[in-house]
């Protein structure tokens, strides 16, 4: 992409965060490719603004996605539940952060052996009208998502949260959403999957997230998220600026009444770039 806008701005008084999905939104939703994207995410580095990725994606997913966007920032793993923060990223670690391999890692989620716990038990009455992952052939979760069979097997490879394909009908799944809450967990439904999770969401945990970089900042911390699915819509409401990144596959989900909402009109990381500088093209506070 050329001719990008410089992306400076006064950010004498505030600290601007960036919260990004990835899968239809900092990634195209065919091809996975990151590239319309590239330019502006270099601009964001050079001045100082954070990009956090916040996905349904895993910690080892996105760690390869870190490496191939140069970026070195905290991120959020599989909807909410963890937070990994590079280890002294911060000039102390967070309080209720445990350190492991590297990270400071904060947890609102629920470990993913008490989910599949939960649908061994209830697979036993109602059967299994979804394919979850824990049961997917590697070749079952390529055709599922487009993904290699190498990025199939990373995306096995879960902590917090469990993604279902659902094949039942839509009394089904309602009927299932509403024993997982009894049970104590929540459901997500995502651009292919339906995810269950502990009682989390990508909005409480960018808030948690927040919250520590203003515990660190002398400046006004603010924060612009980006999302293209309903998963997405607990983060957009908890921005100040609300980016919906138009998807070739479905229509952008509803964001009724928020003061600062951009959707774009290009899709997957065009759309995404586009907004990002349509924002900064013009200095605000």
């Amino acid at each position: 992409m050329k001719n990008v806008p410089d992306l400076a701005i006064d950010q004498s008084d505030t600290q601007w965060l960036i919260a990004s999905d990835l899968d239809g939104t900092l990634l195209d939703h065919f091809s996975y490719s990151h590239q319309p994207a590239d330019a502006t995410l270099q601009q964001l580095e050079s001045q100082g603004v954070p990009v956090i990725l916040n996905s349904s994606k895993t910690r080892h997913e996105i760690l390869e996605l870190r490496e191939a966007l140069h970026n070195h920032h905290p991120f959020i793993v599989e909807n909410g539940s963890a937070i990994f923060i590079p280890r002294d990223y911060f000039p102390c670690k967070p309080e209720m952060a445990r350190d492991d391999d590297g990270y400071w890692i904060l947890e609102p989620g629920a470990p993913r052996q008490c989910i599949l716990k939960f649908l061994r038990k209830d697979s036993e009455q109602h059967g299994t009208p979804y394919l979850s992952f824990s049961a997917a052939t590697n070749q079952e979760i390529v055709a599922a998502t487009g993904l290699s069979s190498a990025e199939a097997e990373k995306a096995c490879q879960r902590d917090y949260s469990e993604p279902l394909q659902w094949r039942g009908d839509e009394q089904q799944k309602l009927a299932f959403i509403a024993r997982a809450n009894a049970a104590g967990f929540s459901t997500l439904q995502g651009g292919r999957f339906l995810h269950i999770l502990g009682q989390t969401d990508k909005g409480l945990a960018t808030r948690l997230l927040k919250k520590t970089y203003q515990h660190y900042s002398d400046r006004d911390c603010k924060l612009i998220a980006s999302g293209d699915g309903p998963n997405d819509l607990d983060m957009l409401k908890v921005a100040d600026i609300a980016i919906v990144v138009r998807s070739p596959t479905h229509a952008p989900p509803s964001l009724p009444h928020h003061p600062k909402l951009i959707t774009t009109r290009e899709t997957g990381p065009q759309g995404w770039a586009e907004a990002i500088r349509e924002i900064f093209s013009t200095p605000f506070h």
